[in-house]
């Protein structure tokens, strides 16, 4: 790529994607290249604000998980263990220990 060149929104985006297909780092992929870091960096903002629709929600939500029984999870019951999960913000789940691993990982992955 060339030094003060103006790049089309095609030529932007087709460099993303080809960057998403290659498997590469995106550093390294720009050194291949000879494409300033920073510059697709930019590229790749461009690209996702593009690609968003209006009805996209933002990444960081609740996910709505289903619990087979009600568990008052709030008291823990003498005896029983349980796992403690501490969000960054404060808010605190106690699950029992034998928990669905599936229903532990969506408590985990936000």
């Amino acid at each position: 790529m060339k030094k003060n060149q103006k790049y089309t929104a095609e030529e932007m985006n087709l460099a993303i994607e080809l960057w998403k297909e290659s498997g590469l780092s995106q550093k390294k992929y720009c050194a291949h290249h000879h494409i300033a870091f920073s510059t697709f960096r930019y590229w790749q903002k461009k690209y996702l604000k593009e690609k968003r629709t209006p009805n996209t929600k933002p990444s960081r939500q609740f996910l709505t998980i289903d619990v087979p029984a009600v568990v008052d999870m709030a008291m823990p019951i003498p005896g029983e263990e349980y796992i403690t999960i501490i969000y960054p913000n404060g808010v605190q789940v106690n699950c029992p220990v034998n928990i669905n691993h599936e229903q532990l990982r969506s408590l985990i992955k936000l």
